[in-house]
């Protein structure tokens, strides 16, 4: 095959990526997770001074503190962040111009998997079927999701490096390995990597991996998962946990029922169909199965037959069956099958599966395409056209916070968390009655809610009205008791009350359930000025500029405190 095709093909995989998501270049704001994991992030705030403890702390535990029940180390999605935080700060369009350029190229190494397999034009129907996939948007506009990005690459680069029939070199092996570890590190599905690899090589090639030529790539894949294993056992508490379950106290039936009718119509259609686009799937959208539940057991028994007929082509070394089975693979840490999670599941985790779809699109136009190949060609494009439309609509839910969690009220409207999110919104933008009112509705939803009950009490206490303040105070405190906003507010509560011993007991709770926070610091700091322990005083302040070291008053009050000026 002449290269100047195959430069066409890899081309046109990358225009159809940059024509359906160039939207997210628009985005200017901070939708939820990416407000706190990367706008608020106390260790990327500070810059090189919290490089350190960045990389070497769990992903969300300087916001949660060392409490927290997610437990995740993805320290190369991390540095990634950081590195465009010291080189651009936090503009939001190298950010996101970042995350598209990292969709090209997972769709340009799609479409050079493809090609292993198909004819070159069908595997650019395919990399370009991927590369416009609706599902998708979630993961190129959405900062935080980075991390399916990069285990991507991770994957695909390697399997490119490392698959068969290839026997690859000493320097590929270590090229591979490095490439799969560092997937590992920047989310954990990667981790499954071999397993994939391992049934591409018999399915595909008939090769195991004891055998003699490809004995040396598995002991590599072995030997990186098991340092990053290994990095993580020393980096956490837990080997692996994913916050509250969201299936606490369900029956083993329901839960397996639930799963498959939520695999079905929130997986499979949108994937196939994009419809039914959704970014927020909390309780009580989805009501747990039913042993009686007709359309759950349709749905059950349906994944059963489809994926036990894979397993058996798989096994015959059918290539169907890999296409299928391979890339699912990867959905199963977020399955809720392996471990708890605190979602039911997320369209983002689709990612790497949606190479099935990729495969199936391939074979499909390879065979019309030899029938009737102006039909075929005609036909893609005006698919490609279509997906790539609905691709740029569905991207703009991203473009800020507004409209992101607008989007998640009007797919989930009974969500509580995302009408606390909205409610937020219009705060920070000056409609302070409009907040509360859907501040209000949220916690009407969910009475317990953190979210809501501690932005209405921060509310009350902005407008000085301290007996509504603290009820919902003691209320966000229950949900979450080591939350170190709320802490910090009572504390400012039990101050306006003249209690400063509690107040300063409440502060030092804080900055210990989370010494990555930098309000919690700054104020144990002025509390502790305030009644003369002016040495406790300066080194939490030093605590404080660690994280914040741009505040020049926070400095030129730590010089006054060394001159003996407690003010």
């Amino acid at each position: 095959m002449r290269l100047s095709e195959i430069a066409r093909a890899r081309a046109f995989a990358a225009v159809a990526a940059l024509a359906a998501y160039a939207e997210v270049l628009r985005a200017h704001g901070w939708p939820r997770d990416d407000r706190w994991l990367i706008l608020e992030h106390p260790l990327l705030r500070a810059g090189l001074p919290g490089a350190r403890e960045l990389l070497t702390s769990g992903y969300v535990q300087p916001l949660m503190g060392a409490s927290t029940p997610i437990q995740e180390w993805r320290p190369v999605l991390s540095l990634s962040f950081l590195l465009q935080r010291l080189t651009t700060g936090f503009a939001p369009f190298p950010l996101h111009a970042v995350n598209l350029a990292l969709h090209i190229a997972v769709a340009v190494l799609v479409f050079e998997c493809l090609r292993a397999r198909f004819p070159v034009r069908a595997a650019a129907a395919g990399a370009a079927l991927y590369a416009v996939l609706p599902v998708h948007a979630e993961v190129v506009a959405y900062l935080t999701s980075r991390s399916e990005e990069l285990a991507a690459l991770s994957a695909l680069g390697a399997w490119r490096l490392l698959g068969a029939p290839a026997k690859p070199g000493p320097r590929r092996i270590a090229a591979g390995a490095l490439i799969y570890a560092a997937g590992g590190l920047s989310k954990e599905s990667a981790l499954l990597f071999p397993l994939f690899l391992m049934l591409a090589d018999w399915t595909l090639e008939g090769k195991v991996p004891w055998s003699r030529e490809r004995r040396r790539v598995h002991l590599a894949m072995a030997a990186a998962a098991a340092l990053v294993l290994a990095g993580r056992v020393a980096v956490l508490p837990a080997l692996a946990a994913g916050g509250v379950p969201y299936f606490a106290g369900t029956p083993a039936l329901s839960r397996l029922l639930t799963l498959a009718k939520f695999w079905t119509w929130s997986y499979a259609r949108p994937a196939m169909l994009s419809v039914g686009l959704c970014a927020d799937f909390s309780r009580p959208l989805i009501a747990d199965a039913r042993p009686d539940d007709l359309v759950a057991w349709a749905c059950l028994l349906t994944l059963t037959a489809v994926f036990s007929l894979a397993v058996r082509a798989a096994a015959r070394r059918q290539e169907w069956g890999f296409w299928l089975i391979g890339p699912c693979l990867f959905l199963l840490p977020t399955s809720q099958l392996l471990m708890n999670l605190d979602v039911i599941g997320a369209q983002r985790f689709l990612y790497l599966p949606a190479l099935a779809l990729a495969a199936a699109a391939a074979a499909l136009f390879a065979r019309a395409e030899t029938r009737a190949p102006r039909a075929a060609r005609a036909g893609a494009a005006g698919l490609l056209l279509a997906l790539g439309a609905r691709a740029a609509v569905r991207a703009a839910d991203w473009r800020d916070a507004q409209a992101y969690d607008r989007a998640a009220v009007a797919c989930n409207p009974v969500a509580a968390k995302a009408r606390a999110a909205l409610g937020l919104d219009a705060i920070r933008a000056g409609r302070e009655a409009e907040g509360e009112t859907l501040l209000t509705a949220a916690r009407n939803l969910e009475p317990d809610l953190y979210e809501a009950n501690y932005n209405l009490a921060r509310l009350d206490y902005g407008r000085g009205d301290q007996t509504a303040a603290r009820p919902l105070l003691d209320a966000a405190l229950r949900a979450r008791p080591d939350a170190t906003d709320a802490l910090t507010l009572s504390a400012l509560l039990e101050e306006r009350a003249g209690r400063l011993g509690a107040s300063l007991e409440l502060l030092a709770r804080a900055a210990a359930a989370d010494p990555d926070d930098a309000t919690a610091r700054y104020d144990l700091a002025r509390a502790l000025a305030r009644v003369g322990r002016t040495a406790e005083a300066r080194a939490q302040l030093r605590a404080y500029l660690r994280l914040s070291p741009d505040d020049a008053g926070a400095r030129a009050w730590l010089a006054a405190l060394g001159n003996g000026d407690a003010r």
